[in-house]
């Protein structure tokens, strides 16, 4: 009897999960896969083109793991929502415990190859989505309609805390169990609820804030480098870019002092403002102004 496609393509991403856990995902080749499924390298490529789609497709089944457990807790019979939101919280930690060598050795890779992420964010966009809506209705499920305008700040909150609590759980030498863990977090969403529908402060995160967040895929991008290394490589292409020694002794001058000034504890948005307007008033330079502009955004809008 044949193994089903969809069979064949679910041993292949558990072997790749654990030949990744055990020695990397640049360490393991699609030969070995193959072997260690038992299947030819031309058969391993009729579910996968590709090692990046096969990684990319490892962390969408972790997606459909999570949503599975997630559900199994939800139709748990016998609990108040309190207690499902303890469970589902509980489940989320457990499955990051078992997938944690994997994880760990991925971290890793993305540390040693700079790939940090390769895949399609569409795929990340939709799952991302069903975690805020499943996130959402635990949340308002467990303290009711009134919690409504503040739901966005609870799950970030959540998403904080199981950031802490998921390093904890990567380091073996920490014993905490899971269960107490959801507890804890549960008691401490209880105390911060309590205190939002009691004393109805101005929300800090809207639910538009918040969807925007998770669409963006913002824990999945790489990095924004710093402004500084951006305005040095500016000092360098003024030099060879521009002819005027009057143009670019000012050219030197404003980047010198954005630069110094960027350094500073509390950098004045009016000389960055000024500085930033000297250079883009060098034509030579345009095309990487825009670059420049994103990354000294942060320093303009909250100096």
């Amino acid at each position: 009897m044949s193994v089903k496609s969809g069979d064949k393509r679910t041993l292949i991403l558990r072997t790749a999960m654990q030949l990744f856990a055990a020695k990397g995902s640049s360490a393991t080749s699609m030969q070995e896969i193959a072997d260690t499924c038992g299947m030819s390298k031309g058969s391993l490529y009729l579910h996968f083109k590709s090692k990046d789609e096969l990684e990319f497709s490892l962390f969408d089944y972790c997606y459909q793991l999570l949503q599975e457990h997630l559900l199994q807790a939800e139709n748990q019979p016998g609990l108040n929502p309190r207690e499902r939101l303890i469970l589902q919280i509980e489940v989320l930690l457990n499955l990051v415990l078992e997938l944690r060598e994997f994880l760990l050795m991925q971290f890793r890779d993305w540390i040693k190859n700079g790939n940090l992420y390769r895949g399609e964010p569409g795929v990340i966009r939709e799952n991302n989505a069903k975690l805020h809506h499943y996130s959402k209705k635990a949340i308002e499920a467990a303290y009711g309609e009134q919690i409504s305008p503040y739901t966005a700040d609870l799950i970030m909150l959540v998403h904080g805390i199981l950031g802490v609590y998921i390093r904890l759980l990567f380091d073996p030498a920490i014993t905490v169990g899971t269960h107490r863990m959801a507890v804890y977090m549960v008691d401490l969403l209880d105390g911060a609820a309590e205190r939002m529908i009691n004393q109805r402060p101005e929300p800090l995160i809207s639910e538009e804030v918040l969807k925007r967040w998770g669409a963006d895929d913002t824990c999945m991008k790489e990095p924004e480098r710093h402004p500084l290394l951006a305005i040095r490589e500016l000092k360098e292409l003024l030099e060879i870019r521009v002819e005027s020694p009057d143009v670019r002794q000012q050219g030197r001058e404003s980047l010198q002092l954005m630069e110094e000034e960027i350094l500073e504890l509390r950098p004045r948005r009016v000389v960055l403002t000024g500085m930033l307007a000297n250079v883009k008033a060098i034509p030579e330079l345009d095309d990487r102004m825009e670059e420049l502009e994103r990354l000294m955004r942060p320093y303009l809008n909250h100096v």
